[in-house]
């Protein structure tokens, strides 16, 4: 997925010059990918530039990062828990608390 600057995703399949670019990158690397059209003649020319932005490291404490993923898991852990209890324990709470955390890491919940 990538978004463009008005924060909004979309899906894109990277041509072979993309990957190559991101072959360079590390896992955690910040970067800006821009699409542009040119114009040879008569024919377009699609180019795109991969530029390593500036990586915002999370904030470290005692070794623990910053980052509110344990608070988000521990918060979905303890929703699922009592959703299985509300239910009767017709769910099973690891796979809830797994699809709450996604959920909620990818809307930004707080």
């Amino acid at each position: 997925m990538v978004k463009d600057q008005s924060g909004i995703e979309y899906s894109l399949f990277a041509p072979e010059e993309v990957h190559e670019k991101l072959k360079d990158l590390r896992k955690g690397d910040r970067f800006s990918l821009t699409k542009e059209a040119g114009q040879n003649g008569k024919k377009i020319i699609i180019k795109f530039s991969v530029i390593k932005t500036e990586s915002k490291q999370p904030e470290s404490t005692n070794g623990n990062t910053n980052d509110n993923f344990y608070d988000l898991m521990l918060t979905s852990c303890r929703d699922a828990v009592r959703i299985q209890n509300e239910l009767g324990g017709l769910m099973d709470a690891k796979s809830l608390a797994v699809s709450l955390f996604i959920a909620r890491s990818k809307i930004g919940y707080n």
